[in-house]
This record gives structure tokens, sequence and C-alpha cells, in this order.
């Protein structure tokens, strides 16, 4: 259910506005109706903290687990200041190691020696330059100076013009080498890369109190949101003002609120072009769809459907489906359960996690579907619970036939009950505008769509009249509603459903209606290609298994754990593309459904 909202227009005097604005922060219900971008000194420190512990934060490893720590801005002012510091020293190392491998290269043409000696042969008399030059321009020098030539490339020389006493040496710029020789300078690098490691275990060891970080970045973060509110209010001479949203059921405790502090409060219904948060909420079965939501990132718009339940329903089945497999079913269901003991604390996602399982381990049980199986589906305690059909191994019935045809044909039921229960909801929840009705069109329309798709896709025929009655019946009810809007006169409606554009466009709906019924045949074709890919591993491993050699039966027990695993990763995405596709695309676009909603963030001060 999304919750109704009330937009909230506060007024007060500027000299009470930090007394007012900590009230209503600590009433915690108001959801600001914009970001405030004030500016004030206190900001630009606050900010200012706020990227020194972001920046000490993301140094942490985030792969290490967060101890529980018990916060204390001190505490963690103090371990930014120690990151921080280890990150300077880790900067200062690798530049430091830059500036040495820049040297090698400089040495490398002169060999390693030590440097100190050319001081000592400038000591006695005798001066070295150091030249790097094309093999004309040394050719040049080695008639006028004493030159020795070092090594050699194809584009320079490198070589040593040795002066004594009054000699001069050459007008070329001669090349000024680094202070330390090779060794030392390898010597040195080796230094710093120890440094760099030793700081990096460093913040690695800090990695568990990264949570003391992330409360103080929290209680900045509200901070920050305060000041920004405060200094950001509209104003009027002596006035301040700001508009919220609240809960319904939180109006008349702002009311008292207002009241009890003389503040000048007007509480409105939101009007089409206010931008009004979604809060979502709902019982703690229907809450079992909530993570997925977090998940995907998706919450309705504030004037669109709640269909939590319908999604956590129809999730379930696709589920179901589209794994197919009481096995993987199973293994969901003890993975879900080890981690959750392990865990020692419950919540929706496990109990999603159960539901699901659950779901794949009736669905595969009705099939007979156990890990791609024919010898476990055959077993009879298990053949006694499977449906023939709809068996997965429809040969181990007599006179059952193929069952693909039936499940194809449960997945149009599915589709078609889906989206017209999508237009029927669509109906109630545009009344008492007369284009509610346009609604009832498309859902007849889909009702004789249906049979199309039946005799297209599985041959079952002659198409019934009624079903061609249906259709244009349908599509005349379409054209009538589709534009008839509050203040229009309906005749008027009935000609702008005629545009010959308008046309053109329902026709193209029209044909969507196929596709988005057919559609529905993915969850038959999913489960079929991980069944048939189970069943190819198993036949691949069963010679290995019964060989006798342990050298074989390891490569086939190795087979059937690599296949199985892939077939479940597979599966995973499928639920992705698949699963989640039919309820965001196809039934939510006949809902109307954009998904535009933005959560309800009310303006408060949690406890770190």
């Amino acid at each position: 259910m999304i919750v109704k909202m009330k937009k909230a227009s506060f007024i007060f005097l500027d000299s009470e506005k930090d007394g007012a604005l900590e009230k209503i922060r600590e009433a915690g219900v108001v959801h600001l109706e914009q970001d405030f971008t004030g500016s004030s000194d206190t900001l630009t420190s606050l900010t200012a903290a706020c990227d020194r512990l972001e920046k000490a934060h993301a140094a942490l490893d985030a792969k290490v687990k967060a101890d529980e720590v018990k916060y204390s801005a001190e505490a963690a002012e103090s371990l930014a200041d120690s990151i921080l510091g280890k990150l300077e020293a880790l900067k200062e190392a690798e530049e430091r190691r830059h500036a040495i491998a820049s040297d090698l290269v400089k040495w490398e043409p002169w060999g390693d020696f030590d440097p100190s000696e050319i001081s000592i042969l400038r000591s006695r008399g005798v001066d070295l330059r150091f030249y790097e030059m094309s093999r004309a321009d040394w050719a040049g020098l080695s008639s006028d100076y004493r030159t020795f030539e070092v090594s050699a490339s194809k584009a320079a020389v490198y070589g040593i013009v040795a002066a004594t006493g009054e000699e001069d040496f050459p007008e070329a710029e001669a090349v000024q080498l680094p202070e330390f020789g090779i060794t030392e300078l390898q010597k040195q690098d080796q230094i710093e890369e120890k440094k760099i490691a030793d700081i990096e275990a460093e913040l690695v060891k800090l990695s568990p109190q990264k949570g003391l970080l992330e409360k103080r970045l929290a209680v900045l973060t509200q901070d920050v949101e305060y000041e920004s509110l405060r200094s950001g209010l509209g104003n009027e001479d002596l006035l301040v003002y700001f508009n919220g949203f609240l809960p319904v059921r939180e109006a008349e405790k702002v009311k008292a609120l207002a009241a009890e502090n003389g503040w000048a409060l007007i509480l409105s219904d939101p009007t089409e072009e206010d931008v009004v948060p979604s809060l979502v909420e709902n019982n703690k079965v229907v809450g079992l769809i909530k993570p997925l939501f977090n998940i995907l990132e998706v919450l309705p718009g504030y004037r669109e459907m709640d269909i939590s339940l319908d999604f956590l329903i129809s999730f379930t089945l696709f589920f179901a489906m589209l794994v197919g497999d009481a096995g993987y079913g199973t293994l969901f269901l003890l993975i879900t359960l080890i981690v959750r003991i392990k865990a020692k604390k419950g919540g929706p996602g496990y109990n999603l996690m159960f539901l699901l399982s659950s779901a794949a381990i009736v669905w595969g049980v009705l099939t007979g579907n156990w890990f791609g199986s024919v010898a476990l589906g055959s077993w009879a305690p298990l053949k006694g619970l499977v449906l023939p059909q709809i068996a997965a191994f429809p040969e181990l019935f007599d006179g059952v036939g193929d069952s693909s045809d039936n499940i194809k044909f449960m997945c149009f039921v599915i589709g078609t009950v889906q989206l017209c229960i999508a237009r029927l909801k669509n109906f109630f929840f545009k009344l008492p505008s007369l284009a509610a009705f346009e609604q009832l069109g498309w859902l007849t329309m889909l009702t004789g769509i249906y049979h199309i798709v039946l005799f297209l896709v599985l041959g079952m025929g002659p198409i019934p009249d009624y079903a061609l009655k249906l259709i244009g019946g349908g599509l005349i009810v379409v054209i009538v509603f589709s534009k008839q809007e509050k203040g229009v006169n309906f005749f008027k409606g009935v000609l702008r459903g005629l545009n010959p554009i308008g046309l053109f466009t329902l026709f193209l709906d029209s044909i969507g209606l196929l596709s988005d019924i057919i559609s529905y045949i993915r969850l038959f074709a999913v489960g079929l290609a991980a069944l048939a890919i189970a069943v190819s591993f198993n036949a691949m491993a069963a010679p290995l298994m019964v060989s006798g050699s342990i050298f074989a039966m390891v490569g086939g027990a190795l087979i059937l754990l690599l296949g199985h695993a892939l077939n479940i990763v597979m599966g995973a995405l499928s639920l992705i593309v698949h699963g989640v596709r039919l309820n965001m695309l196809e039934y939510s676009g006949h809902l109307d459904m954009e998904w535009s909603g933005f959560k309800y963030k009310p303006f408060k001060a949690e406890q770190p």
C-alpha cells in the first residue's frame, strides 16, 4: 500500500529558525520538498569533514567485515587522522619509487658505478662529464677531447669526456646524472616497496574499524543536511519558510507541534504538479517482495499502484517454472537455511528465498524433475507425486504423450489472466473517469486474442466466432473511451479517438497484445532448456560413474558438479531476464506503470 501524503508548508520567524528546525528534525516525519543548497562557513566546514571521512573510509578494504564498535566522534576522527596520515606516507613512497624508476632509466646507458667516485677523481684534478649525442657529433669530439664511449644505440652515443687542469669541456650540454648509482637506487626502491607493503598491511588491519567511520559519516551527513536546510531556507523580510510532505497519519502530530511553538502551518493535499515521495507499507507476507525491489532499485510513483502482492505471487510462480527442478530448489532451501543459521538473524530476504525455494520444489515434484535425472523421476515414491500431464519425462507414463503443449497452454493461460487482471485493476484505479472504460476494451481484446494465440502456436482451432467479436467490440470501446478527458465533451472525445494517427497507433498496440501473451511461453522455453542441459550433463557423466575406475568416477563427479553449477547460474540469470521482465514490462505496461517513484526520506536525526 502506498501511504497517502499531505503537503506541509511551514512559516516561522527567522530568529526562531534554529529551534524550529531542530524540533521538526526531532519529529522526524517531514520529507523536504527539495534538496536545499544553502551556503555558510559551517556548511563548507561540514562538507570538507565529510569528504575527509569518505577518503579515509575508501582507503579501507571493502571486503573486510566491519566490527561492531561503540560510536565516539573523537575515536572516529582519530582513526581518520591515522588513515589519512598513512595515505600521505603511501603517496610519498609511491612518488619516491616513481622518481627512482626514472633515475634508473637515466642511469641504464652508463652502467653501474658509484657517483662518489667521480667526486674523488675531481678532488685529484680529473673532472668527468657525461654526454648523450649523435654518432656524428660524438666523432667530432674525439679529435679534440679525451672521450670514452660507454654505450651506444642506433640513435645516440653515451660517452664521457675527461679533463684535467685548465682543459675545457665541449659546449654541448652535459647530462646531469642522479645522485646515486644503480645498486644504491635499487636498494632504495626495495626500501620504498617494503614501506608501501607495510602501510597497505596496516590499512587492512584498520579495516574492521570502518564501521566507526561509517557511523561518523552518517552523523556528518545529517549535519550537512541540516545546515543546507538552515542556510538555504526561503525568506521574506523576517520570515522563513519551506515545504515538505508527511504521511496523513502524522498530520495531527505536526499540527500540535506547530500550535505549541507558534508556527504557521498549512496542510493540503498534493496537487498534480507536486513531486511527492513514495512510502510503501505492507504486512509481513506481502513485504517479502521488498528485498527484490531493493535489488532492482524500483519504486512505484506516488500516483501509481502498489503491486507488491501481485509481484510476489507471479514472481514465485515464475521462479518455480523457470528453475523447474525440485533438486535445485532443495539446494536453494538448504543454502538459505545454513546462511540464516550462520547469520543468527532473519529478515525478509531469507523468508523470500524460503518461499521461492519451496515453490521450485513443489513444481519440480509435480513435474518429476530432480536434477534432470530420469532414474530419480522414475523412483516409485517420487513418481507417484507427478502430474503426468505436465511431467518432465512423459515417457515414464503410459498413454500420456508429449506434455509440452500442456505446459505451453498453461503459460498462455497465466499470461492472459495476469494481463487481464492488470487491465481490470487499471479500470477501478481510473474510475470515475470515463477513460477508465478504455481498460475494459483492452481486457475484452485480450480475451479474444488469447484464442488466436492458441490457434497460431498450439494449433487449437478453429478460432471461435466470439473471439473475433470480442476483439472487434473491445476495439470499438477503446476508440470511444481512450481520449475521454475531464471537461471534454463526450462526442469530441470520440472524434479524437478516430484520429488516423491514433488509429494507426491503436493497431500497433493491438498487435502488441498478441506478442505480450506469446512472450509468456518463455516460462516453458527456459524451463525446457534447463532440463535439457541437466539431462545432457547427466548423460555425459553416467558412463564414467559406472566404469569402475576411480579416475573416471572422479571425472564424472566433476562433470556433474560443473554442469549443474552452470545450469544453476544460467537459471539465476534467466530469473532476472525473464521472471522480472514479465512483471516489470508486460504486466506493469498494462497497468500503465512507469515505476517513477522515489523514496520517502524524512528529515530527522538518527542515533549512530
